[in-house]
């Protein structure tokens, strides 16, 4: 049973204008990716709500939420789901990443103790689109925007981060790996790729 209830946040509003096409409904090793996210969530959380500007996952179960504030990218989107959210703690993912599993979204929330945000990091790189928000980030973006910083990394400084770091954590680049293109996407399903749920 877990300590401390959590939701699960897909965030799946962005144009998309590189790909083309929603990404969440790319279909890798014969699933969408917003399934494939799903299913690494599901034991993880104890709630999942999805942020979009559309209507594609009105067909998936789950709760589904319009940007509040609109045109001001991954920042708005969180923005939103805190705004929607029970819970003080809040996964956040991003519908482009494929490779995501359960066992790595646990680590990052039983990790998430004492901080407003707790971020994972490997090989330097952080992943704000793999993170845990708290409820009160919600003021603090809603001010952040209305001030028009909209930059998700640019905003991390007004917050008390705490960094979850995964290096000797083996493959860990590539279950953090995202589609942003068709070359990115062509590349992917050319080659074999292991999943673990």
């Amino acid at each position: 049973m877990k300590a401390e209830k959590i939701t699960g946040v897909i965030l799946a509003g962005g144009k998309n204008s590189r790909m083309g096409t929603d990404k969440g409904l790319l279909m890798v090793d014969g699933k969408k990716i917003i399934e494939r996210i799903i299913a690494a969530l599901k034991p993880v959380v104890d709630e999942i709500i999805i942020v979009s500007n559309g209507n594609n996952y009105n067909n998936t179960g789950y709760k589904v939420y319009r940007d509040i504030i609109k045109e001001c990218g991954p920042m708005g989107g969180i923005h939103t789901a805190l705004s929607f959210s029970n819970t003080e703690k809040n996964l956040v993912v991003s519908c482009d990443m494929p490779f995501l599993n359960t066992e790595t979204l646990k680590f990052i929330a039983e990790n998430s103790n004492i901080c407003e945000i707790a971020i994972p990091e490997h090989n330097k790189i952080t992943e704000p689109l793999c993170a845990v928000y708290s409820s009160v980030c919600r003021n603090k973006f809603s001010q952040l925007i209305a001030r028009g910083e909209w930059k998700l990394r640019d905003s991390l400084k007004y917050f008390n981060v705490k960094t979850i770091l995964f290096e000797n954590k083996s493959g860990i680049e590539k279950i953090f790996s995202n589609i942003n293109t068709k070359e990115e996407y062509k590349n992917l399903t050319e080659n074999e790729y292991e999943y673990t749920s």
